[in-house]
Order: C-alpha cells, then sequence, then structure tokens
C-alpha cells in the first residue's frame, strides 16, 4: 500500500505555534501579513501596517517565519485583535499565507481578504484610500500593481480577494498546493505566476491600482522603477530592497530625502 506523501501545508500548520490568539467572526474582513525579519523586534513598518488594517475594519493575521526563540517584541503596538502564527522559514510568503488560511478556512468565506507581506517600507500615511478601491472594485481579484517581467502577471505583495472567491474550489486547490522551494525564481513562476494563471484559465476578473506601464515600468519591477511615480500618486510605501540595496532602483539613494520631504519622516524608524 503506498503510503501517503506528507502534506506540505498541513506540516507546517501542525508545526505553528500562536503567539496571539482570536477568532474570526462572518462579518469581519480579514489582512493575512507575511513577516520575516532575523530580530525579534517587530519594525515599525510592520507595526504600522498591522495597524492599519486593523484600523480600517480588517483583523490583522500575522504569519511570523523570524527564526529567534523569544516572542516577537511588538514594542506595545500589537493591534489588540491581532492574530500571531509563527512558523519554520519555509515556502516564502506562499507558504506563510497558505498556513494562514488553513489554520483559520473561515478565511475563506470573507467578502473581503488581503494577502501581503512585509517587503515594503512603510506605510507612511493612512491605506484607507488605498483599501476603499479594493473594496470598491467589481472584479474579483485586485492588486496594487502589475508587472509585464518574465510575462504579464499580478505582483503578489500585496493582493485582495472580493465576494469570498478564496472559498472557491480553484483558489482553494492553489494555495493549499503550495510546497517549499530552495529557488526563489521557482516561487515567482510556481505561484506569483500562479495567480494570473487561475484568473486566466478559471475566468476570474481582476484589475490594478497601479498599471504597470502607467508607471512607466516597460519590463523592468514597477515597484523598483517606479517608486517615485507610485508615492506621487498616493501609494505611501517604498520596496524594502532599495533600502537595502539603493542601485535596484533609479535615483535609489534620493529615497530617505524623498521621503522626508513628502511625509516628514526618517527612514532609519522604520526599518
Amino acid at each position: 500500500m503506498r503510503r501517503r506523501t506528507p502534506d506540505f501545508v498541513d506540516e507546517m500548520c501542525a508545526r505553528a505555534t500562536t503567539e496571539a490568539a482570536g477568532q474570526i467572526s462572518p462579518a469581519e474582513k480579514a489582512a493575512v501579513i507575511a513577516h520575516y525579519s532575523t530580530s525579534p523586534r517587530v519594525s515599525r513598518s510592520m507595526a504600522e501596517l498591522a495597524g492599519q488594517f486593523a484600523a480600517n475594519g480588517y483583523r490583522p493575521v500575522v504569519v511570523s517565519t523570524c527564526p529567534a526563540l523569544e516572542p516577537l517584541d511588538w514594542g506595545g503596538r500589537l493591534p489588540a485583535d491581532a492574530i500571531v502564527l509563527r512558523r519554520r522559514n519555509e515556502g516564502y510568503d506562499f507558504g506563510s499565507w497558505a498556513v494562514g488560511l488553513r489554520t483559520f478556512p473561515e478565511i475563506l468565506r470573507l467578502r473581503h481578504v488581503v494577502l501581503t507581506n512585509d517587503s515594503m517600507v512603510g506605510p507612511f500615511e493612512p491605506i484607507g484610500t488605498l483599501l476603499e478601491s479594493f473594496e470598491n472594485s467589481p472584479t474579483d481579484v485586485w492588486a496594487v500593481t502589475d508587472s509585464h517581467q518574465i510575462a504579464h502577471h499580478i505582483q503578489s505583495y500585496f493582493v485582495g480577494f472580493n465576494n469570498a472567491v478564496l472559498d472557491e474550489r480553484p483558489w482553494r486547490r492553489f494555495y493549499g498546493s503550495v510546497r517549499h522551494h530552495d529557488e526563489k525564481m521557482d516561487v515567482v513562476m510556481r505561484y506569483e505566476m500562479g495567480i494570473m494563471r487561475v484568473c486566466t484559465t478559471e475566468g476570474y476578473p481582476w484589475t490594478v491600482r497601479y498599471r504597470a506601464d502607467d508607471l512607466g515600468a516597460g519590463n523592468g519591477n514597477p515597484t523598483l522603477v517606479g517608486w517615485r511615480r507610485l508615492l506621487a500618486l498616493g501609494f505611501p510605501f517604498v520596496k524594502r530592497t532599495i533600502v537595502s540595496d539603493p542601485t535596484t532602483a533609479p535615483a535609489g539613494d534620493q529615497v530617505a530625502a524623498v521621503l522626508r520631504s513628502r511625509y516628514g519622516v526618517e527612514l532609519s524608524e522604520w526599518l
């Protein structure tokens, strides 16, 4: 008799631990936030992101792959209704989203769900308008940006699902099939590109808040190439990659000065 191969998502859920518990009601909205840090200290960006979701009626569900043994240190900024899970650092962000959805299947049935991560620094101002754009979208799937890198696709760092479509078989199958891959490019090809494949093959209408073409991104990453345009259009984040390596974006060495001028913030306080 053939032995059943252990399900990656089930295995991750079985090993996950809960640092902040809670229950999700049918009337809520939810944001599943993938978090990673080598330190248990939670950055101001992460705390503000979770707080902004809570302020706009979303239950923050943080799934962290921080390897530290001690509890995450939110510095007193963890939203009162937040849920925090800790898991092994496998499967990248899609692994965290899959674990969050499998652990709390009631999220699948909510009208508005956002899957996001901590790859952006910010938000430097409230995100209510951004979330209203998502909630008022007539499409089932909404994202902040699309990209023409490799092939046209929705970027996965901030994706919203309307009308409880996550509870439908194609999306259950998609997020339930997440596996660990050693190479990040494999994750991009299978899962980030996979979101668009599900939309296309299963007939789910989608839209984005900021089109790569309008950001002048060409075949580059809009969050890198178009970072100044995104700020000008009201997206109060910058890609963390630019901060760690300014050469990855045009005028990347000007990020701190631009944020200081536009928002009156010191970038170093948000990292």
